[in-house]
């Protein structure tokens, strides 16, 4: 009589550890597709003026130390009709700005003083949210100014 008993704790504990391994994949996938991460790319955590300045210096810029600008804004609900073109910029650089639509952010502006074959100035903006980078770009300002992704030129 013992022999069954075991034979059918061990059935159970076989169905046991498949449902468990079937629910923690469906967690697991879950957590990915409802995430704000943009897909499968870590959040930028830059909740502090160093972090940020670690953060820009790792892309290769040099900036003055003080940002240029802070400043708090509330993101329209809707960000496809006005932000077109810059919400296209933060896919190519998997930030997930689209997300943030009717949420409060603020907007890091630093100088940058090493930007190659540009005599004019150029500025990069940091967007967060809670602390986390959801957007960000390299603009120029001036006659020829362009509007640029946060990665350094090649």
């Amino acid at each position: 009589m013992r022999v069954v008993h075991i034979r059918h704790f061990k059935r159970r504990a076989a169905l046991l550890g498949v449902s468990a391994a079937v629910v923690a994949a469906a967690v697991f996938l879950l957590a990915g597709c409802l995430g704000h991460g943009g897909g499968d790319t870590e959040p930028i955590l830059l909740s502090s003026e160093q972090q940020r300045q670690d953060y820009l210096t790792g892309l290769g810029w040099q900036i003055r130390p003080e940002p240029v600008e802070t400043l708090t804004l509330q993101l329209p609900r809707e960000l496809k009709e006005s932000f077109g073109d810059y919400i296209a910029l933060q896919e190519k650089q998997n930030l997930p700005f689209a997300q943030y639509g009717g949420r409060e952010v603020i907007r890091y502006t630093y100088a940058i003083c090493n930007y190659p074959d540009y005599a004019g100035d150029v500025q990069v903006n940091l967007f967060l949210c809670d602390g986390q980078l959801i957007g960000g770009d390299v603009i120029a300002m001036g006659e020829n100014g362009f509007t640029a992704g946060l990665s350094y030129p090649q």
